[in-house]
């Protein structure tokens, strides 16, 4: 008699845990919700269905809630400063909390990137979401990020002439044309006669070769992406700093395809014509890099 009586206890404490509300998940229609708003922006898609209409949201403040179509406008003027941007789809995390007082509110921590539209900079910042639901609706967005980086970077820009600011342009569209492969892009901001010195010995007679040389790396990589680290510019001259990365999926060097990804950085000091258009590069890397990131080595003389 007594074992049935545990029995039971036992039975009525296991359906009473069954019933209990879920308190913690990451998968649940609010998630799912959540993912469609991070789409949304994504894509410039921006869509107030999903917030209730008393819905305010406080991005890096407590004070001055914006309502959904305040928010919508808020992202909207702030894409004019990139020509990219957007939240990576590596590395999120979303889960779903209930507390103690019964709200629910999904968290999500992602990584946003962009690239700056005036000089082609590209930033990355960690950034923590967290949205309040009510009967399915979003009633209350919070948003926590570092942007000094980008303020900062703006704020060069804006005190930038207005020949420095053509220049600056200029060079991100050239990040822009390498990262894309795009020969018309590149044929707008380099003139015909475009010479190229790497390390000191020209490697480039003509803007011609210039894009065979584009070309010839988007081959090896097709993915390859350079993005513009530092920017200084004196008169007619700009001092970049760079960084490329890409997967070397085609032959490089007259070598097969590897398959391992590469990232090496270096600098270019670039001379600029009174239009604004580029003449001449003098780049500074190691040449090695690349090619020792893909499993290459020195071999020593005999």
């Amino acid at each position: 008699m007594k074992k049935l009586l545990l029995l039971g206890l036992a039975a009525i404490l296991f359906v009473a845990c069954q019933q209990q509300e879920q308190r913690y998940t990451q998968q649940s229609p609010e998630i799912d919700t959540v993912k469609k708003l991070i789409k949304n922006y994504n894509d410039k898609t921006y869509d107030t269905s999903i917030y209730a209409d008393s819905s305010k949201t406080f991005y890096n403040t407590k004070d001055k809630g914006m309502s959904p179509t305040e928010t919508i406008a808020y992202h909207q003027a702030n894409d004019a400063n990139y020509s990219e941007r957007g939240f990576l789809d590596k590395d999120q995390e979303y889960e779903m909390v209930k507390t103690d007082d019964g709200q629910t509110w999904v968290n999500c921590w992602l990584d946003w990137k962009c690239t700056l539209a005036t000089n082609g900079k590209e930033i990355m910042i960690p950034i923590h979401l967290t949205y309040q639901f009510i009967d399915g609706k979003v009633v209350r967005e919070v948003g926590m990020w570092d942007p000094t980086e980008v303020v900062l970077s703006l704020m060069q820009m804006d005190a930038m002439t207005a020949d420095e600011k053509v220049i600056a342009e200029t060079l991100a569209k050239g990040a822009k044309a390498w990262s894309t492969n795009d020969a018309d892009l590149w044929k707008s901001i380099t003139v015909p006669e475009l010479v190229r010195y790497d390390n000191g010995v020209k490697t480039v007679n003509n803007q011609a070769e210039y894009i065979e040389v584009i070309k010839a790396n988007h081959a090896a990589m097709p993915d390859l992406k350079i993005a513009i680290d530092n920017l200084t510019i004196s008169g007619n001259t700009a001092y970049v700093n760079w960084t490329a990365t890409g997967t070397n999926t085609g032959e490089f060097m007259g070598n097969p395809a590897t398959g391992k990804k590469v990232k090496f950085s270096g600098m270019a000091v670039w001379q600029l014509n009174s239009d604004g258009m580029a003449v001449r590069e003098d780049v500074y890397s190691d040449p090695n890099a690349a090619a020792m990131q893909l499993g290459y080595t020195l071999a020593p003389p005999k």
